[in-house]
């Protein structure tokens, strides 16, 4: 989805330009107004904006003024000048400003529908695939790429680094970031992988969603990245202008449209979790090891998700031993990652390499056993007990054998358990997915029906349950069958009727009531749906 806001001084141009738009749906946009520079400005402060659409003369600040503010805070923002004047110096002025197009007033709907399908257009291809992967492949050439990989497990597992030590690394691979200033740190996650590509392939891949993030955030801050199996983990620091928290939230408002270009170029569902914006460089390790619980758990569920960890949340602290042979170690997380993301297949597929492997060790140390077992027991327990269906399990099959290893015969018996209770829990799993998916849709619901009076937008609705407006709009067409806009609209038409069938109802009231500020588009608006106006409908039904 794209975000555009129109700006003129004339309301009369604003609503009807405001109006000809939301009836193109298809070119799926959120639409803002105002009627003056500093009106769009303050838009601007909370909302990203890809598409302004402005007048060139307005009081109080020109749209050419205009147009150097929008630059700084969205840099990549594609400009529409709309203009009564065919003065030279203003056609010379939005060309020099790099506007995308100068449309002389009165204009016609057709043309501003194509100029803005061929803005849509142009960003859409502003990051082609053929650049992206070009820039991948010169990445995979590039050297130091095992000292760098050091560095960021060192940062990412080991509890003990100091600052020195980091000092060190930074100084010898010229990482762009200041150890004196805190981080934000960032991980990618991709959801799902095509079956048939190979492991070069989703490195390759992993660099391209590394690219396109870099080219959104570059320009604002030094970023700097590590591909860590399915993820992709940025550190990034704010550049000499901007605060932590700012930076923060301006990533956040790009993360929909980075999703987009990465689902559009490269064909993968990416979710992302962004940590609060004040991670010291000794905190990066507990850090990663909650966002790792974040995006395993909070996010498993379902694809291309966006989660912000807020300033006020509390780290947990966490200690590591090294019980296992690194190897072992390595399989025994992947099964963690592989059961908590729901990847059944290759959960199955792995656990069966992983006793194979076992199995050959004809000498493997008997405490080395009870290791394994415990680990192994320990992450199913887990699983069960974080969402509180251990007793649900139980009565499908008894759990006394996660804490018995004499209880089976062999490793083959035990991998036969590990999969049969992995079976339930994935089972669980997808139909926990559907209840969250209806528990959400149903409260979305309840709060358009409470709120008819008030803002119900899409973007509106994403922000009060912190959801992005694409993710929003998809989940609740496959879960109701019906689109968000259309389900307002009923419900908007259903309390219309109610209201204009009461005695002495007015007009302007019943329009105020379902958020119509504006008595004749609330006029246009029912007899559009009900084929009369509302004052007939009164007269028939009171």
């Amino acid at each position: 989805m794209n975000n555009i806001l129109l700006i003129d001084d004339e309301p009369v141009i604003v609503e009807s330009l405001y109006n000809m738009l939301t009836r193109m749906e298809h070119l799926e946009l959120i639409i803002w107004k105002a009627n003056s520079a500093i009106a769009g400005l303050e838009i601007m402060k909370n909302n990203r904006i890809d598409i302004l659409i402005t007048d060139v003369r307005m009081p109080g600040m020109s749209g050419l003024e205009l147009i150097q503010h929008v630059k700084q805070q969205w840099s990549r923002c594609k400009v529409i000048f709309l203009s009564g004047y065919s003065e030279y110096e203003y056609l010379q002025t939005a060309l020099r400003e790099n506007a995308f197009d100068y449309l002389l007033k009165p204009i016609d709907d057709e043309v501003i529908i194509e100029t803005v399908q061929r803005v849509i257009g142009e960003i859409e291809t502003d990051l082609r695939m053929h650049d992206i992967m070009t820039q991948t492949e010169l990445q995979l050439q590039k050297a130091q790429y095992l000292l760098h990989k050091d560095f960021f497990e060192h940062l990412l597992y080991d509890n003990h680094l100091t600052i020195e030590s980091i000092a060190g690394y930074v100084q010898t691979l010229h990482i762009p970031l200041d150890l004196e200033h805190e981080v934000i740190m960032m991980i990618g996650r991709v959801d799902r992988w095509p079956q048939d590509y190979r492991l070069k392939d989703k490195l390759q891949l992993q660099y391209a969603i590394n690219n396109i993030v870099e080219e959104y955030l570059r320009e604002t801050c030094q970023i700097v990245s590590f591909t860590e199996d399915r993820y992709v983990i940025w550190l990034i620091q704010a550049g000499s202008s901007q605060d932590l928290t700012h930076l923060q939230w301006y990533i956040n408002e790009l993360l929909e449209k980075i999703q987009q270009s990465i689902r559009q170029y490269l064909h993968l569902p990416v979710s992302f979790v962004l940590s609060k914006p004040n991670i010291g460089w000794l905190q990066i390790h507990y850090t990663y090891k909650e966002m790792s619980e974040w995006i395993q758990r909070g996010i498993g569920l379902d694809e291309g998700i966006i989660l912000v960890e807020q300033a006020d949340s509390m780290l947990s602290q966490y200690s590591e031993q090294e019980l296992l042979p690194q190897d072992i170690k390595r399989n025994l997380n992947q099964l963690t990652n592989l059961l908590e993301t729901g990847d059944k297949a290759t959960f199955h597929r792995t656990i069966s390499d992983f006793f194979y492997v076992i199995q050959k060790a004809v000498f493997i140390d008997y405490t080395l056993q009870l290791e394994i077992f415990a680990h192994l027991s320990v992450m199913l327990l887990s699983y069960m007990n974080t969402r509180k269906i251990t007793r649900s399990i139980e009565i499908q099959l008894d759990l006394k054998p996660l804490s018995n290893y004499g209880m089976h015969a062999n490793w083959s018996a035990f991998e036969d358990y590990c999969s049969r209770l992995a079976d339930m829990l994935f089972s669980y799993a997808e139909g926990e997915k559907k209840d969250q998916k209806q528990q959400i849709t149903d409260k979305v619901d309840a709060y358009i029906i409470k709120h008819l009076h008030e803002n119900t937008s899409l973007d509106h609705l994403a922000k009060t349950f912190h959801l992005s407006p694409s993710y929003l709009s998809r989940l609740y067409h496959a879960e109701k069958g019906v689109s968000l806009s259309e389900r307002i609209k009923l419900l908007k038409l259903a309390r219309a009727k109610e209201l204009l069938s009461v005695e002495g109802a007015k007009i302007h009231e019943v329009a105020s009531e379902l958020g119509f500020y504006n008595v004749s588009y609330f006029t246009k608006f029912f007899k559009k749906n009900m084929g009369i106006p509302p004052q007939e409908y009164r007269q028939n039904n009171s």
